[in-house]
C-alpha cells in the first residue's frame, strides 16, 4: 500500500449517501487486538488526543501521524500583548507629531526601551549573553 495514498478516518466501506464506496482493495476487514496495562492505557490516551484508540494505533504503526504542535507559552503570550501595545501607543504619538519636528530625547529614548524590552522578550538571554 501506497504511504500517500492511506485512507484516512472517516470514510466508510459502505459509503456515505450519495458517495461512491471504497475500492475493495481499500476496505479494512482485519482487526487486530491489543492488550495495554493501565499505564500504557494512560499513555496511549496521552498522545492520541481527539482521535480513537484503533485510528491512532494504525497511524502511528504507518508513519502518518499528524504533527504536534507545542502549547503555547502563555506568560510570553501575554507580555508581547502588552509590548505590541505599548509599541503601537508610542507610534499613534509619533504619528500625530509633525512631519518636519524631530524627536525630543524622552521620545528617542522611549523608542529605545521598547525595542531593547521587545528583543529581551523575543531572543533568549542565554542567546544575547553568546552573541556579546
Amino acid at each position: 500500500m501506497d504511504n500517500n495514498k492511506i485512507n484516512l478516518p472517516g470514510r466508510s466501506a459502505r459509503g456515505k449517501f450519495h458517495t461512491d464506496k471504497l475500492p475493495r482493495h481499500e476496505i479494512r476487514t482485519h482487526c487486530v487486538s491489543v492488550r495495554l496495562n493501565e499505564e500504557e492505557l494512560n499513555i496511549l490516551n496521552d498522545k492520541r488526543g481527539e482521535y480513537k484508540k484503533g485510528e491512532w494505533l494504525r497511524m502511528a504503526s504507518l508513519n502518518t501521524l499528524p504533527p504536534v504542535l507545542p502549547e503555547i507559552n502563555r506568560e510570553a503570550w501575554v507580555m508581547l500583548g502588552k509590548l505590541a501595545q505599548e509599541l503601537n501607543q508610542l507610534l499613534g504619538h509619533l504619528d500625530k507629531k509633525q512631519a518636519d519636528s524631530e524627536l525630543t530625547l524622552t521620545e528617542l529614548f522611549a523608542v529605545r526601551r521598547q525595542i531593547k524590552t521587545l528583543r529581551e522578550h523575543l531572543i533568549p538571554s542565554a542567546f544575547l549573553r553568546d552573541r556579546e
